[in-house]
């Protein structure tokens, strides 16, 4: 995915009248080395969104800076510094944290940082005293989302196009039209790091940036909100405006089951959707309930049935691993996935992040989870973390199942050539079969 929540940073800083670098290090490790070597000089601040999966390494790179570069400040921001501020800044990496939502919280510390001003009493933010004990300062109020920029994608690395398997047309970009979730599953970081409330970008904000990415060469769009369905008269302003204006873009949109009618996918798909990824998690209501997920298998029938029907892909998102879950009712969700006849497919083993209610139960019990930061982008989804204690199924099972979830799902004889089929370019095509490989690779070996 473009980093998107960086962007939106970048931007809201430098429109305060900061100098700012912008560098995707994973694309350009060339220019980021040239920095290496000139010792970051010039540069008085480094920011970095991190994750609880990312916090290690991100850390360790800051730490490498600071011997390059002792005078420079470093700041995270995130979900991890959100929900384990203080964990975050017993680092001696780590200078300073964002709390929650951070675009206007880091454009205030920024300017701070840069004049030499003090940050004591700006909201939202945790440092260390004179004593090099932590303090978090009170949360800032949530920013109107009308009144964020719209990310300048010119930033981004040049020349690259960031690649999805689900795409139709390259290159494609990411938006977010709102922020929050309905929803309250207790495995989501994304309700209370928006303190449980949601919010939308109006629908003219909203087409006035798809002119914007249209007009930087931009044919695709995937809205990375965590439920776009839930705004239905919004979107079908978004929707009405996109044929209206003549967009032709294709897009992808995140939906919940229980949150989306026919009329409105028939709209969707007359803009130019042509995918629609819900969070069908199991196949079984009982599972569903200790998710407190809010929906039933009968509503994901039906969905998914309406999308066949109106002509949109599906992709399905899958956890196994949950509470309750058994050999049983994974056997079930992964027929499950089959019945609803899923486009696509991800299975992942449920991981407790911090901040969410399934990480509480795990951390009153177990206690020697600290911050969760034994999670690992090498191994997240693909091996057990705590699963034992949440479901009694050990990680090594759950992950020689979650192997087998995508051999039965994608290497039968019948959904390969009905995706086949359904290709509409050669550049879809190609995009297919890149995506393919990895899924055939994994499926053989379980390696990523």
């Amino acid at each position: 995915m473009p980093p998107l929540n960086e962007l939106y940073c970048a931007t809201h800083v430098r429109n305060a009248g900061l100098n700012v670098l912008f560098i995707d290090a994973q694309y350009e490790p060339g220019r980021f080395d040239i920095l290496m070597r000139n010792r970051f000089a010039g540069i008085r601040a480094v920011v970095m969104l991190s994750s609880t999966q990312s916090f290690r390494s991100d850390t360790e790179l800051l730490a490498r800076l600071k011997e390059l570069n002792g005078g420079i400040r470093t700041v995270l921001f995130g979900s991890h510094p959100t929900f384990m501020p203080e964990y975050c800044l017993r680092n001696d990496a780590v200078d300073y944290i964002v709390l929650r939502e951070p675009e206007e919280t880091l454009r205030g510390l920024l300017l701070a940082v840069a004049n030499d001003n003090p940050v004591t009493d700006i909201e939202g933010i945790g440092f260390r005293n004179h004593n090099g004990e932590p303090v978090i300062n009170p949360p800032r109020r949530f920013i109107a989302m009308d009144d964020l920029p719209i990310p300048d994608r010119r930033l981004l690395p040049k020349g690259v196009d960031y690649f999805n398997p689900v795409v139709k047309r390259m290159p494609y970009t990411t938006m977010q039209t709102s922020r929050g979730c309905p929803g309250r599953c207790i495995f989501c970081t994304a309700p209370p790091f928006y303190g449980n409330k949601h919010r939308i970008r109006s629908s003219d904000r909203v087409l006035e940036e798809l002119e914007v990415a249209k007009s930087l060469g931009y044919r695709e769009v995937f809205f990375r909100d965590e439920t776009f369905t839930a705004y239905r008269k919004r979107n079908a302003e978004i929707c009405e405006g996109m044929i209206r204006n003549n967009l032709n873009l294709k897009w992808i949109a995140n939906g919940r089951v229980d949150m989306i009618d026919k009329d409105g996918m028939m709209l969707m798909k007359r803009a130019g959707c042509h995918m629609i990824k819900f969070g069908v998690e199991s196949g079984s209501d009982e599972i569903l309930r200790n998710y407190q997920k809010g929906i039933r298998t009968e509503q994901t029938i039906n969905a998914f049935a309406m999308a066949r029907e109106v002509g949109l892909d599906t992709h399905a998102h899958i956890v196994l691993g949950g509470p309750g879950e058994t050999l049983e009712t994974i056997r079930q969700t992964v027929d499950f996935t089959q019945k609803i006849q899923a486009s696509t497919a991800s299975f992942g083993i449920l991981t407790p992040y911090p901040g969410t209610e399934l990480f509480d139960r795990v951390a009153e019990q177990y206690p020697e989870i600290m911050d969760g930061s034994d999670s690992t982008m090498e191994n997240l989804h693909t091996q057990g973390f705590f699963s034992e204690s949440i479901c009694g199924i050990s990680g090594e099972e759950l992950s020689r199942d979650i192997v087998k979830a995508y051999r039965s799902f994608y290497l039968r004889p019948g959904y390969l050539w009905e995706r086949f089929r359904r290709i509409e370019s050669l550049e879809e095509l190609l995009i297919l079969l890149t995506g393919g490989m990895s899924i055939f690779q994994f499926s053989m070996t379980g390696n990523k």
